[in-house]
């Protein structure tokens, strides 16, 4: 075990003020030269005040009201993100309703309007003759039928759409 020194605190807290060996009493250079125990702090002592300086060199940190403002900044983005994550996912899952919704009113129309072209391309020379409107009139029959219900849907939704915007937007 080595012997401690009494000079070994004064030692240390001269070699953490920047300037040793020239700004710090002579006597206490000359004891850290001559004692075993000083020689050593002395020597650590340097290498990690080396250590420390190169590593923080040129490093500059901001001042403290520029890193409280970027940390505002990114704490609004990250809330702003996972705010709008259930309503991107709301985005996504309507926009595939509506074109699933958008395929099956093209299958339920689509036999009607393949009637009416196909009596149209029938017909095409009696237009300039004379129309049966009778015939015309059963055959887009089933078309004129599933349009009203489409047209009544899309009432339905323009009145319903303020109504439901009204409530869920109503800080009531």
């Amino acid at each position: 075990m080595t012997p401690a020194c009494p000079r070994e605190d004064d030692v240390v807290a001269a070699i953490l003020v920047p300037g040793w060996p020239n700004s710090c009493d002579e006597t206490l250079v000359a004891h850290a030269n001559t004692c075993e125990v000083c020689r050593d702090i002395v020597e650590v002592a340097s290498m990690l005040r080396e250590e420390r300086s190169s590593v923080y060199d040129g490093v500059s940190v901001p001042a403290a009201g520029q890193v409280w403002w970027r940390a505002a900044i990114r704490a609004r983005l990250e809330a702003t993100q996972t705010v709008a994550r259930p309503l991107t996912w709301l985005y996504g899952v309507s926009g595939a309703c509506v074109l699933g919704l958008l395929v099956a009113v093209v299958g339920w129309l689509w036999p009607p309007v393949q009637q009416a072209a196909t009596w149209i391309g029938a017909h095409t020379w009696s237009f300039t003759w004379g129309v049966n409107l009778g015939e015309a009139a059963s055959a887009l029959s089933p078309l004129a039928q599933t349009t009203g219900f489409l047209v009544l849907g899309a009432a339905a939704c323009l009145v319903l759409a303020p109504i439901a915007l009204y409530l869920a937007l109503s800080d009531d």
